[in-house]
């Protein structure tokens, strides 16, 4: 059984996906989205920007949130905007026609790679994210002589299930886990056997390296987040009979 953590709609999508291909799937969200403490007032922030700012968007959930709440939201496009990964890039293109970059490795560390080109000295920079996230972007931004302002789009609110949702099968179990918050999520329904019999994949070095710090034996660290390579993976996986 392939357990699906990612939120919606990429968590139903991916699940729908692997049901498909005849591959027992479930959906099992550990956060429900709603509207960030910020997100209204992202249209007055983006009317302040100058020529030249950089607006940065860090997850597909940001253009989900501003889609629901905010349809008829104005984007400058004479400013530049960057986004952590390829979904996140391609979603937000959806909302302005200005171009959308993005670095071939899906992290932060990626992203200020690509950031290092150009100079942020006194540029203002909107970080569009959600109510948790890590500070190497703020701190590495604000170092740099940058003017960082973070826009709280959306909050994460755990859904709580029965502590013994995972408890069957638990060697035939393949989880995903896309983000550190879903990790550490998982602890509520995960322990000591689970973590020595399941099959854990993550999509990130972050996540990997917090995954075995946890006590997870068996984890798969796969190239990136989106759902078809997460789809391809499985594939893969099953036919190689792997798990």
């Amino acid at each position: 059984m392939i357990i699906v953590t990612r939120p919606s709609p990429e968590g139903e999508v991916l699940t729908q996906q692997l049901i498909e291909a005849k591959i027992p799937a479930q959906h099992l969200p550990l956060f429900n989205i709603s509207t960030g403490n910020d997100l209204f007032n992202l249209p007055s922030e983006l009317t302040k920007l100058k020529p030249s700012d950089i607006v940065i968007v860090t997850s597909p959930q940001v253009t989900y949130i501003i889609k629901n709440n905010l349809p008829n939201l104005l984007l400058p496009t004479n400013i530049q905007y960057f986004a952590v990964g390829n979904k996140s890039a391609k979603l937000f293109s959806q909302l302005t026609n200005s171009i959308i970059s993005y670095p071939k490795q899906e992290d932060s560390e990626g992203l200020l790679q690509l950031l290092e080109k150009i100079s942020l000295k006194n540029r203002s920079v909107l970080i569009l994210r959600g109510d948790t996230g890590r500070p190497l972007l703020v701190n590495t931004l604000t170092h740099q002589k940058a003017k960082v302002k973070l826009i709280e789009c959306y909050r994460r609110n755990p859904i709580l299930y029965p502590p013994n949702i995972l408890a069957d099968h638990i060697e035939k179990q393949v989880i995903i886990s896309t983000s550190t918050e879903h990790l550490l999520q998982l602890e509520a329904y995960c322990h000591n056997k689970h973590k020595q019999q399941a099959n854990l994949i993550v999509t990130s070095w972050r996540i990997f390296a917090k995954a075995k710090c946890l006590n997870w034996q068996k984890v798969l660290l796969i190239d990136g987040a989106n759902n078809q390579i997460l789809f391809k993976t499985i594939i893969t996986l099953c036919h190689n009979a792997s798990i």
